[in-house]
């Protein structure tokens, strides 16, 4: 297995074909098709299915899709090693947001790191907490903001804030409700929650097992914050939430929120890095700006470091 095959293997899943892999890396096609036919060959796997127009990865291609893009990363990463300094930082960084935080920080964090190290490529990747922390503990991201952070994870974790949530709400069905909320109360609610194992979802579980002994009353379970505001506006359901996650909802007053009685529910803001990439500069210089945006930008949500 070479590089150079690796680079054709990623080249032929961007252009979703060989023929317009070749066109856009200037190779032949049959010659680029014999050294996908060699890769293939050596790993006793069929990597592509090949289609009346364009491919299919197989679960081998998207498991060498995996082992291809971390391989040409650390590859890259020996050259910038030797340019990078502290002030003046080369690299490629992936930095992995929740979804509430991603869309109230992206602008910034993306402007602030392109004016203050342009040699640096930052990549934002959004998902949810529990998707994120698996991510970086891979090494698919090198940095992630990620909520409630498990004790036990090997990851290296920096306190930004502490946030609380509120129930959300159809405007109409809120106004059914009391001006401050009871866990028990909620518990005679339909909710819409990330599924297990979501790090908020494990949190709202413990937070009702300890509060009243049971769960909550689960109506469905959406790993999409989008979705899960989408349905709540609808009326299909209420939630749990926090108020960066609906800013614009509730401006427009789509969403409208309810109080929980103390003592509340709430929980940590974090920013998680990869030990394996704590030592690049590139990497420090990101979490550095990152800290500092999100630590400035989140004072208002409760307890600082």
């Amino acid at each position: 297995m070479t590089l150079t095959q690796l680079r054709y293997f990623l080249a032929v899943i961007k252009a979703g074909s060989i023929s317009g892999a070749a066109v856009q890396i200037h190779v032949a096609q049959p010659a680029l098709s014999q050294r996908l036919k060699q890769l293939e060959i050596e790993l006793g796997q069929r990597l592509f299915n090949r289609l009346p127009r364009g491919i299919e990865l197989t679960a081998a291609g998207h498991r060498l899709k995996i082992h291809a893009v971390e391989i040409l990363r650390r590859v890259e990463s020996v050259h910038t090693d030797f340019l990078s300094s502290d002030s003046n930082p080369f690299g490629h960084v992936n930095l992995g947001m929740s979804t509430a935080i991603n869309t109230k920080f992206c602008v910034d964090v993306l402007e602030s790191v392109s004016r203050m190290y342009p040699n640096i490529q930052l990549a934002l990747v959004e998902s949810m907490s529990g998707t994120l922390l698996e991510w970086a503990e891979s090494g698919r991201i090198d940095l992630a903001v990620v909520y409630d952070t498990p004790v036990n994870s090997p990851l290296m974790v920096q306190f930004l804030a502490r946030e609380k949530l509120y129930l959300v709400s159809n405007p109409s069905a809120k106004d059914a409700l009391p001006d401050v909320i009871t866990i028990p109360e909620i518990a005679e609610l339909d909710l819409i929650l990330p599924a297990f194992p979501q790090t908020l979802r494990l949190m709202i579980e413990k937070v009702f097992m300890d509060s009243i002994g049971k769960s909550p009353k689960i109506l469905t379970d959406v790993d999409s914050t989008y979705a899960i505001k989408k349905l709540v506006a609808a009326g299909k359901g209420h939630s749990i939430l926090s108020i960066h996650s609906m800013g614009e909802e509730l401006f427009r007053q789509e969403l409208a929120i309810t109080s929980i009685a103390a003592p509340g529910i709430t929980r940590t803001i974090n920013l998680v890095s990869n030990q394996n990439r704590t030592a690049d500069s590139a990497v420090r210089a990101v979490h550095k700006v990152v800290t500092r945006l999100l630590v400035a930008g989140l004072s208002d949500v409760g307890e600082q470091p």
